[in-house]
């Protein structure tokens, strides 16, 4: 039979003091939706902004530039929020920023013809969010994701 574990009076640790990698991600989230939200208002208001050659028309990929300007807002959204999330310890949150992140590195590939040097700047601010969610985070051995 082993003994009981020693009862920790010690507070628990806020999540921002967890992992400094977790913050930084959290905060680069929010960043990389208010980025979006930019891209997603831009293509509502300018839809000749994104356009590279008179042969693309108004069409981005499948979809006209408004609905790429609404998913770009709904995507710049759901990151600032979880953000917020990732900053208050939430773990749903980590995983929606992970999804949310991926999603929109892949998204800013269709950007790459006509803004390369801004998307691949996105993208990179992507990665290390992703790398931030999944760090280990201190204190907390064994905790991921």
């Amino acid at each position: 039979m082993q003994p009981n574990p020693p009862a920790s009076d010690s507070p628990p640790v806020p999540p921002a003091e967890r992992s400094h990698w977790v913050v930084f991600a959290g905060i680069l989230l929010m960043l990389s939706g208010l980025f979006d939200l930019i891209n997603g208002f831009v293509a509502l208001l300018d839809h000749g902004y994104y356009a590279t050659t008179a042969n693309h028309g108004n069409r981005l990929l499948v979809f006209n530039f408004a609905a790429w300007g609404w998913v770009w807002i709904i995507v710049g959204v759901a990151q600032i929020l979880a953000g917020l999330g990732v900053l208050l310890g939430a773990r749903a949150a980590r995983i929606t920023g992970i999804v949310l992140a991926s999603a929109c590195l892949v998204g800013q590939l269709m950007f790459l013809s006509t803004f390369p040097y801004w998307s691949i700047f996105v993208m990179v601010m992507s990665l290390l969010v992703i790398y931030g969610l999944v760090t280990e985070p201190r204190h907390v051995p064994g905790a991921r994701v």
